[in-house]
């Protein structure tokens, strides 16, 4: 019974620890697009793409991987033959192919574009590289489009995600002190019982004794 609800507890906690993980990222998330910044979780960022100029490797509204690496390595892969996709800043942060090197620095190109971008990318304003991108059922320009509704929607729910697991946890801390109560009762009433039995053996050996010794006078 004991193992049974602390199981529950532990469940109800690791449960609030998930939701409010996961609601934290996408509030992190959205925070991030509103500020055209990005969000780092161990070693990586992600981010939704705002624009059509990675157009057709990488459609607006797409969510994208940023693994962050060494400006060296990306620059070597380059002078390789490689074109990696970048993300780098500029007034706002871009997402661009690598195209070729140009004294010390990455030159870049949006697929859809015509021409190469005017800014170099070197250590200073190069963020990572894009190891993966992706669309998920649209929820990229969903937020893209509606920024302050989701940050509104997030919030609301993770206030209300917090009010029922606060309820739940007080239900369950609730039960456990009933519970004690309970066995503090039974353990009570076993106590008596047994002290109800010891005076009722004793009353019966006493009032044999008394038996014997009148019939023996």
């Amino acid at each position: 019974m004991i193992m049974k609800k602390t199981f529950k507890i532990a469940m109800t906690v690791l449960t609030v620890f998930f939701f409010l993980s996961s609601i934290l990222l996408l509030v992190m998330g959205t925070l991030a697009v509103q500020q055209n910044k990005y969000v780092k979780i161990f070693n990586h960022s992600y981010s939704v793409v705002g624009s059509g100029s990675m157009e057709p490797t990488i459609k607006t509204g797409e969510f994208i991987i940023i693994k962050y690496v060494s400006f060296d390595d990306v620059y070597q892969s380059v002078l390789d033959g490689e074109t990696p996709i970048i993300a780098f800043k500029t007034d706002k942060n871009i997402v661009h192919r690598a195209i070729r090197v140009d004294n010390g620095t990455l030159v870049t190109k949006g697929d859809f574009n015509r021409d190469e971008d005017s800014t170099r990318v070197d250590e200073t304003n190069f963020i990572g590289l894009i190891t993966s991108h992706f669309m998920l059922f649209d929820l990229g320009n969903v937020s893209l489009n509606y920024k302050n509704g989701v940050f509104l929607i997030i919030t609301l729910l993770l206030i209300g995600i917090l009010i029922h697991e606060f309820i739940n946890i007080v239900k369950l801390l609730k039960l456990k002190a009933e519970s004690k109560e309970l066995e503090a009762f039974e353990k009570d009433k076993l106590k008596w019982i047994e002290e109800e039995k010891q005076r009722i053996k004793t009353e019966l050996e006493e009032e044999m004794k008394s038996k014997y010794k009148k019939q023996d006078k």
